[in-house]
């Protein structure tokens, strides 16, 4: 195959992840946007133990989940591109694994405890960005039916919502403790897999204009008002300063044009 293939949701906070290791790296990748409900199908078919996105199909196999991809880039990067591992790679790892347990699950949830329950409609193109007619309609025609699944899946409503915003916000305190004594970054003083991994993943919660789809998303109600709350705490500065720095100098390196 010329170039593997990562399969995403265009919404996903950890499919954003995956793609800007992939950049980052200067790995030329071709980005596969799937219909909610195919993914798991298309895992297996591809020899993926699990089935959710994002997945990376490569001439060695199938790479899954957004960690094990950014190990398979490590050692696949362009000579020219710096490793992720940071100065400090076990506080990296630790960093990134507890964002990646704890943040990513709750903004997630959070965002669809909102929008899921107030707008549901307002969730379906971001689907259905990126894929051919008849799987848009296909999308348009279930949808009742995956917002049903969903919402049962991930444990859905007004009171889960809170309750993640209320992880969150500890999350959040113990992000601007980190950042308190002025570091640039999370893990010692070399960009590495925890700060791609915070940006990414709070990207739903400051919507950074570099951002391939959040800056164009109209937010819930209840996101919205969180968005412009914690808009001047150090963390969001420090995600929208690491956007404006970071994430267009790594598409720019894998050839992929800037967000409009």
């Amino acid at each position: 195959m010329d170039k593997p293939i990562l399969y995403i949701f265009n919404i996903s906070h950890y499919c954003e992840k995956a793609r800007w290791a992939l950049d980052h790296f200067g790995i030329a990748h071709q980005a596969q946007h799937v219909m909610v409900g195919t993914h798991r199908r298309i895992a297996r078919k591809l020899g993926a133990r699990h089935g959710s996105v994002p997945f990376l199909h490569t001439a060695g196999g199938v790479v899954a989940g957004s960690s094990a991809i950014i190990d398979w880039g490590e050692s696949r990067r362009a000579a020219d591109a710096p490793s992720l591992a940071g100065d400090d790679p076990q506080q990296a790892r630790a960093i990134e694994k507890r964002l990646d347990d704890i943040a990513g699950v709750h903004v997630r949830r959070f965002y669809y405890s909102d929008a899921l329950t107030s707008d549901p409609a307002s969730v379906r193109p971001l689907f259905s960005n990126g894929l051919p007619l008849w799987q848009r309609i296909a999308v348009t025609l279930a949808w009742p039916k995956v917002v049903a699944m969903m919402i049962k899946g991930m444990d859905l409503g007004p009171a889960q919502g809170q309750e993640s915003r209320a992880i969150l916000e500890g999350e959040l305190a113990w992000l601007d403790g980190l950042l308190a004594d002025g570091r640039p970054f999370l893990a010692g003083a070399q960009f590495s897999r925890a700060d791609i991994t915070a940006a990414s993943l709070l990207a739903p919660l400051v919507a950074p204009k570099e951002h391939p789809v959040y800056a164009s998303v109209v937010f819930p109600p209840a996101l919205a008002t969180t968005i412009v709350a914690w808009a001047q705490r150090p963390t969001m500065r420090w995600v929208r300063q690491t956007y404006a720095t970071r994430r267009v100098l790594a598409r720019m390196s894998c050839g992929a044009p800037a967000p409009a």
